[in-house]
């Protein structure tokens, strides 16, 4: 809008506004700036009002960039009697406009109203609107499932990377998320690391269960962050659209999204006998503590191969229970629950104590196999740690070299100067340390120098993937440059099959484990398996 000279007639003006019905003002020069005049000044001169009322209202003048909200409270922070008029808008090019106040409020509105609705970390609609839009399409009949994804191990994130990487890493999830999910469904964010997504448009021949698993898979990355690939997992619930209330559906897939993290199966379809299963969780718990203390628990062992001679160099012990109604029980089932009380404590002490033994037993009779022992972080917490470890392989008489223990990214990284100390002198006592799972615990390559280690562990999500994604395989020769470059032994797990372990051979990868070569076996059988060598302990 141009702006009118100073000495322009008040009929002039009442003129200008004539000619425009819906212009709420005109713009006047004055004193060497401008002044707003509304048409509520202008119509109390046509009542009697002399002309000099023209400017008895004070002129709000923003710049044009000024955020709505910030705009909005300016104008209702006027004078009772002014905050009606209109706010002067400026541009830094000279140019003017008028904004009147209804306009103000109707945007400010509006974006409340999409806030209300909307993630303000990533965008995506949020809980009050998936909800929203899941009962209309449930009631419309085009609703075919609720999928709920909830990131794995992303308390890491938040620790190593710091609250401002991993809130980047929720984008690029969400990002991901948002270009996987597919035409007509609709991907939204609940809280923290909790996503869910409407499926109103299946694929032919797919179901919800391989939707999630493409779903997961899409999300899965690496993912930039601070300049690392970090890769991330899903727990994924599927609540089929059986029932008349979106908020119920929504409730069933987060059970079953808890279910399939708390066993590790990736996807898990609500049912209803799976709410009643979740209530004895703590029974569980309960049974676990009494099955660790009458004899219940067994440690079944799965080889580790020399990738050259394949050679049985060690065997990793992993848990299993014995229960007396339910069979024999994977870790899956119970080892989440243990973690998260101090079970897990006396459990690891346990396999500690056992599987030395069993290296012990195995020497005696003439067969060399090291052990490895699982650490979980709760253990490397406690001061007794060491003198614990120490104090088993005397008791059992087996040397410190023949124990090797396996400690999670994690562990080493929230209390890295606690943990680092404690594994440098199990260090020095010769007993090997292992990092489990790398490449999933958001380690920063710039620590690894520094930590007490022996061996690099490449988890098995990016084995099992390198033959069909370049970047899992890029990942895979990456970690054996810097395994080499420190000196380190390379462990590639979830070794499938000839193929996979003949490629990570020729990568350069010292170390096999998986089922392609041999699943976990109860103790008696490992030395009837093919590749032992054979030796004994020194004082066994």
């Amino acid at each position: 809008m141009t702006p009118l000279p100073a000495h322009t007639p008040t009929g002039d003006v009442q003129a200008i506004l004539d000619a425009d019905g819906l212009a709420p003002g005109v713009i006047v020069a004055s004193g060497g700036g401008y002044r707003l005049i509304s048409r509520s000044v202008v119509d109390r001169v046509r009542t009697g009002c002399t002309a000099g009322e023209l400017t008895s209202v004070s002129t709000l003048e923003l710049p044009a960039d000024t955020d709505i909200d910030v705009a909005a409270e300016a104008a209702l922070d006027r004078p009772a009697d002014e905050r009606e008029e209109p706010v002067l808008v400026c541009w830094p090019d000279g140019r003017y406009g008028i904004a009147p106040i209804v306009d103000l409020l109707a945007a400010m509105a509006g974006r409340f109203a999409r806030l209300s609705r909307t993630d303000p970390l990533t965008g995506l609609p949020n809980r009050a609107a998936v909800q929203s839009e899941g009962q209309r399409r449930l009631d419309a009949g085009e609703l075919v499932a609720v999928v709920h994804l909830g990131l794995d191990r992303f308390q890491d994130a938040n620790d190593v990377l710091g609250h401002l990487g991993a809130d980047v890493l929720l984008n690029r999830v969400a990002a991901a998320l948002g270009s996987a999910r597919g035409s007509g469904n609709l991907a939204a964010r609940l809280d923290g690391d909790q996503f869910v997504v409407l499926l109103s448009d299946l694929p032919a021949g797919q179901t919800p269960q391989s939707v999630g698993r493409r779903l997961a898979a899409g999300i899965r990355g690496p993912h930039p962050v601070d300049g690392l690939p970090i890769s991330v997992e899903a727990s994924i619930g599927i609540s089929h659209a059986d029932h008349h209330d979106v908020t119920v559906l929504m409730r069933r897939a987060a059970a079953a999204m808890r279910r399939a993290k708390h066993e590790r199966t990736g996807v898990v379809e609500w049912t209803p006998t799976l709410d009643t299963n979740q209530r004895v969780d703590l029974r569980q718990l309960t049974e676990l503590r009494a099955g660790l203390r009458t004899g219940h628990l067994r440690l079944h062992y799965q080889p580790l191969h020399d990738a050259a001679s394949r050679r049985i160099h060690g065997a990793e012990a992993l848990v299993r229970w014995q229960h007396p109604q339910r069979g024999l029980l994977p870790p899956g089932v119970f080892l989440p629950d243990a973690e998260r009380s101090d079970v897990i404590l006396e459990l690891t002490d346990w396999v500690l104590a056992e599987a030395l033994h069993q290296a012990s037993v195995w020497a005696k009779a003439g067969h060399h196999i090291p052990v490895s022992v699982n650490l979980p972080p709760a253990y490397l917490a406690q001061d007794r740690a060491v003198d614990t470890i120490l104090t088993l392989l005397d008791l059992q008489r087996v040397p410190a070299t023949m124990l090797t223990v396996e400690i999670t990214e994690t562990a080493v990284l929230t209390r890295q100067e606690q943990v680092a100390a404690q594994l440098a002198q199990l260090r020095a006592r010769g007993v090997r340390v292992a990092v489990d799972d790398f490449g999933t615990g958001y380690t920063s390559l710039g620590l690894l120098p520094a930590l007490p280690i022996d061996e690099l562990k490449i988890d098995r999500s990016f084995v099992v993937r390198m033959h069909d994604s370049p970047a899992h395989a890029t990942i895979i020769d990456s970690v054996i440059a810097i395994a080499r470059a420190l000196g380190l032994t390379v462990v590639a797990e979830g070794v499938e099959d000839e193929p996979t372990a003949a490629d990570l051979t020729t990568a350069g990868v010292d170390l096999l484990q998986g089922f392609g070569l041999n699943r976990p076996q109860p103790p008696d059988v490992i030395p009837t398996l093919p590749g032992l060598v054979t030796g004994s302990l020194t004082g066994v």
